[in-house]
C-alpha cells in the first residue's frame, strides 16, 4: 500500500485519531482529532487558534498520531504516523468545512 492510500485509509476508514504533542515542560500530551481530507501531501485537520492545542502545534510543529479501526487488539488495524504540521491559510478552509460530519 502506498503513502497516499495509507493517509486515505486514515482519513475515510478510521477518521478519528489519537494525536500527540508537547507541552511547554516537553512533556507529551494527546487529544482526540478528526482528519478531515488527505492527499499526496499529507493529512489535513482543524483546530482553533484559541484552543490550547493549536498553541502547542504553534510552538513545536512536530506530532505522532495513532488510528485504530476494528473491536479488539487481535482483530484491529492500527496506522500510526509522524511528521510535521503546517497552517493551510483560509483558502483550504472551506473545502475541510463542507467535509464536517454533522
Amino acid at each position: 500500500m502506498n503513502t497516499t492510500k495509507i493517509l486515505k485509509f486514515l482519513e475515510k476508514e478510521i477518521h478519528s485519531v489519537i494525536m500527540a504533542t508537547v507541552d511547554d515542560s516537553g512533556l507529551p500530551v494527546t487529544c482526540a482529532i478528526d482528519i478531515m481530507d488527505s492527499d499526496e501531501n499529507g493529512l489535513y485537520f482543524l483546530t482553533a487558534k484559541g484552543k490550547n492545542f493549536y498553541g502547542r502545534l504553534k510552538k513545536n510543529r512536530c506530532i505522532a498520531l495513532t488510528g485504530i479501526k476494528g473491536n479488539d487488539t487481535l482483530s484491529c488495524v492500527a496506522v500510526s504516523a509522524r511528521g510535521k504540521v503546517q497552517e493551510i491559510g483560509n483558502a483550504f478552509l472551506q473545502r475541510l468545512f463542507e467535509k464536517i460530519r454533522i
